[in-house]
């Protein structure tokens, strides 16, 4: 996808979509695709400095188990201060996003690999639920 926000809307329909048929709760939903959003933009705004002209690959693999999303992008390597996520504070204004990241999905892994910044996000499924929805 392009590294404009305009394209986030899109991502954010499709992901809802995604996650709302496999058996996740309302809340679980609007979490997942919170996350995603945020992990999207933080992208566009840190590694690509609000470039718009730059590409993100975004894959979602769904198995009976779990749900998970990868980034991928040849921007700037992040801190690995931010992306550890510190203890939020009622000060700061920035690093809210990675908190909710890591409060929603089950397991987030960033590495720098060949083709350049991948991070992956995981949600564990439900397995009744999920069986049932792919009956």
């Amino acid at each position: 996808m392009p590294s404009d926000p305009r394209f986030l809307r899109i991502v954010r329909a499709t992901v809802d979509g995604l996650v709302g048929s496999y058996g996740l709760s309302s809340e679980e939903c609007v979490g997942v695709t919170l996350a995603i959003d945020e992990a999207l933009a933080n992208v566009i705004r840190h590694a690509y400095k609000n470039r718009y002209d730059q590409t993100i690959e975004f894959e979602c693999l769904v198995n009976d188990r779990q749900m998970e999303f990868t980034l991928l992008d040849q921007g700037e390597p992040p801190d690995p201060a931010r992306i550890c996520a510190g203890p939020m504070d009622d000060v700061a204004l920035g690093g809210r996003g990675t908190h909710l990241i890591r409060a929603v999905m089950d397991e987030v892994t960033y590495n720098q690999v060949p083709g350049g910044n991948q991070l992956k996000l995981v949600k564990r499924l439900h397995v009744s639920k999920a069986l049932a929805v792919e009956e």
